[in-house]
This record gives C-alpha cells, sequence and structure tokens, in this order.
C-alpha cells in the first residue's frame, strides 16, 4: 500500500513539473501571441501571421514587418466583423490570406498582393459593400464561398494560373453582371454562381472540362460565350441556356493590347503620363531603356483619402521606377489621410505634403530615401503616425531625417 502511495506522488509530481514547464516555456507546439498597435500577431517560423485587429479605423495599412520580421499571412477570421473597415493595406509580403479573414466587413474594394498564393474559403463572405477585386496570378483555387453573398460585386479579375473555382465562390453575387474565366481553369464546381440574378455574360475557355449543372442555376438572364467544341457549349446546351459560339480562328483571351516589352520604347524625357489605377500623375525623368524613371506630379482624384506611391509604374509595355515625389505635388490636400510611399523613391521634394492638415498615417520604406527637403511634411496632422521600414540601418538613417525641424517635424508626431 506504502509502495503504491509513493508511486501516486510520483506522478503527481511528474505532472505538476510538466504542467509548470509548460507555462514557464509559453507551451508545448504553442505559439505567443504578442501586439503591434492595433494588430494580435504570432510569429512563426515563416513570418508573421495577422490573427486579430482590435481598431475600428476606416481606413487600415498592414506593415510589411512587425519588430524586422516580414507579415506573411493574414489568419482565420482576422477582421471579420470589422463593419467599419472600408478601405485596407496589403503589404506584398502577404502569402496568405486565412478563412473568412476579411468576412462581413465594410470594404468596398481590395487589391490582393502578387505574392499571395492561397485564399481560404469564406474570406470575404458577406461584404456586402465590396464592388471590386483583382485576384493575383500565383492564386490557383477559388475556394468554397470565397465571395458568397457580396451583393454589391461588379467587377472581378481572375488571373491567369486559375484551374478551380468551387462550390458557391460567387454565389449570391446579384450585382455582377459579367465575367471571364481565364485560360487554364478546367472546374466550375457546385452552385458557383447560384442567384448571380444580373449576370448575363460569361465567356469559357475550352480548358474548362467538367461545369457542375447547378454552377449557373437562377442565372435566367444568361448568355455563354464558348467554343462549339467544348464543355462549355455541351453545358449550355444541356441546361437550356443561351449560347454565343466564339469562331476557331479567334482567341478573345489574348489581349490585342499586349505590348512586346523588347520593343516597347519609354516616352520622352518631361512627358506627363497618368496612372489611373493610382490616382496619381507623372513626369518622365529617365527615358533610358535600362532605367526608365519617373516623378510623382500630382493627384488625379481631388477626393481621395488613401494614396499609395508605387514603386513601379506599366505604361504602354514599359515599366518605370517612381524615383520621385516632386515640390508642391500635395500641398494643401485636406482629404488624404494615409500615404504610402513606394520603395524606390529616393527623393521627396520641397513642401510635397505640406498644409495636409489630416494626413495621420504615413509608411516610408528606408534604404533608398536620402533626400527629404525643405517643408515636406509642414503642417501635417500633429499626431501623425509615420511607420519606418527597411533593415535596421536604414530605418535609424532615415528616422534622424525625421526629425529634423527643416522638413515640418514636431514633437508630438510618433515615428516608428
Amino acid at each position: 500500500m506504502e509502495m503504491m502511495q509513493k508511486k501516486i506522488k510520483s506522478l503527481i509530481y511528474a505532472g505538476l513539473g510538466l504542467i509548470l514547464c509548460v507555462l514557464l516555456c509559453g507551451g508545448i507546439g504553442m505559439t505567443a501571441q504578442a501586439a503591434y498597435d492595433d494588430f494580435v500577431y504570432e510569429e512563426e517560423e515563416n513570418g508573421i501571421t495577422i490573427i486579430k485587429y482590435r481598431g475600428e479605423d476606416k481606413e487600415v495599412v498592414i506593415p510589411d514587418k512587425i519588430n524586422g520580421t516580414k507579415v506573411t499571412a493574414i489568419g482565420d477570421r482576422a477582421f471579420s466583423g470589422c463593419e467599419n473597415l472600408t478601405d485596407i493595406t496589403l503589404p506584398e509580403s502577404v502569402t496568405s490570406i486565412g478563412g473568412f479573414a476579411f468576412s462581413r466587413t465594410g470594404l468596398t474594394s481590395i487589391t490582393i498582393p502578387k505574392n499571395v498564393r492561397s485564399i481560404g474559403n469564406g474570406a470575404f463572405y458577406g461584404c456586402n459593400s465590396l464592388k471590386s477585386i483583382t485576384i493575383p496570378k500565383g492564386v490557383s483555387c477559388i475556394d468554397y464561398n470565397t465571395f458568397m453573398s457580396c451583393s454589391s460585386l461588379t467587377s472581378i479579375t481572375l488571373p491567369e494560373g486559375l484551374e478551380t473555382i468551387q462550390n458557391q465562390a460567387f454565389s449570391g453575387c446579384r450585382s455582377l453582371k459579367s465575367i471571364t474565366i481565364p485560360e487554364g481553369v478546367k472546374w466550375i464546381d457546385g452552385d458557383t454562381f447560384y442567384e448571380c440574378s444580373s449576370l448575363k455574360s460569361v465567356m469559357i475557355p475550352k480548358s474548362v472540362v467538367d461545369i457542375s449543372s447547378g454552377a449557373f442555376s437562377s442565372c435566367k438572364k444568361i448568355v455563354i460565350t464558348c467554343y462549339k467544341d467544348s464543355a462549355a457549349y455541351r453545358y449550355a446546351k444541356e441546361a437550356n441556356k443561351s449560347v454565343k459560339i466564339i469562331p476557331e480562328t479567334e482567341n478573345p483571351w489574348k489581349d490585342p493590347k499586349e505590348d512586346d516589352s523588347k520593343s516597347a520604347t519609354p516616352a520622352k524625357k518631361g512627358t506627363t503620363l497618368t496612372i489611373s489605377s493610382k490616382k496619381i500623375k507623372v513626369k518622365v525623368t529617365s527615358s533610358s531603356k535600362k532605367n526608365p524613371t519617373v516623378t510623382v506630379t500630382k493627384i488625379t482624384d481631388k477626393n481621395a483619402k488613401k494614396l499609395t506611391i508605387p514603386a513601379t509604374v506599366k505604361v504602354k509595355g514599359v515599366t518605370y521606377k517612381v524615383t520621385a515625389i516632386s515640390d508642391k505635388a500635395f500641398k494643401g490636400n485636406m482629404k488624404l489621410t494615409t500615404v504610402t510611399i513606394g520603395s524606390n523613391v529616393t527623393k521627396i521634394g520641397k513642401a510635397a505634403f505640406s498644409g495636409c492638415k489630416n494626413l495621420k498615417k504615413i509608411m516610408i520604406t528606408a534604404g533608398k530615401l536620402t533626400t527629404i527637403s525643405k517643408n515636406a511634411f509642414k503642417g501635417i496632422n500633429k499626431k501623425a503616425s509615420i511607420t519606418v521600414q527597411g533593415t535596421k540601418k536604414a530605418k535609424t538613417a532615415l528616422k534622424k531625417q525625421l526629425k529634423k525641424k527643416s522638413i515640418g517635424y514636431v514633437k508630438t508626431w510618433k515615428i516608428k
């Protein structure tokens, strides 16, 4: 009996020791959570995952790094239910978006970074204000319910390399009027476009080998454009849908405006170009074929609250580096609240953002930016938050520049 009691005590002590070890070491196989501004995140081997947003901002910019580590994923339900959220900028470092990550938010549009390879099921489920979305080339599957019940969605660009569109991916998108299925897609699953009552036109390539019987049910006005000898044609006939035949000699998926990069010639130095997608105008500063460059001169949308100055812009087959922001480019703009400055910018001109009283959030990549001119940020919001990204050495150097009175620095700025 005494021997049995000793064994029980030994087991109890061993169990208590294991519990203590777990508490001290942060758990077995567990990842510690931490906070950065309004983001809750987990750091793993391949980078940081944003697992929760605790703020109430309408416009959110996710940094590409937190404490020097890249943000690579948006976790399951990270922003789910954030009804105030209308606009979000995801960093290029993000490679995956989790299930229901942005479900039932107030998003009106979103550009998914080019490095994203997977989007979880229901990621944008119930985003009733979402009007447009572009999905990058690396995504091979549109998962279950991804855009289900996005009732305001009118425009979606599906990428090259897409292979499968799964069950109810666009079900209930009642404002969607037309869609082009890219070449390479093989399967259109289940009730993919069920209750897309406004859908009138869909173009389906030969690569599609199977379309489920309910894929376009309730789409009473639809016309399916396809080749005669194709699975899409057979489906249309069986489902009693209207058909428009593509001649065998034509390929509407081939972009006639696609430029041959070898023959594309940069515009002459001094030429002004309009970049509609970024809401900016730029001036060509170098027309060198090897390294064409431009300077940002002004904003084209006077009501834009959020502005991203990209690292590069592409016009007529030519990719230009964006290396500068001109003098007074955005001076006195009372609408701007958030600005992201691209990694190729080397100079910010005099009074570039002077008098932008509502400019509260600025994100800058350190490294190439060497010149911030006089009064560049004079008169921006006194409580502005400036996030500097890059190597430790580059960040330190840029932060020193940002704290110079000559550029408009005030002590109430938060530089991090």
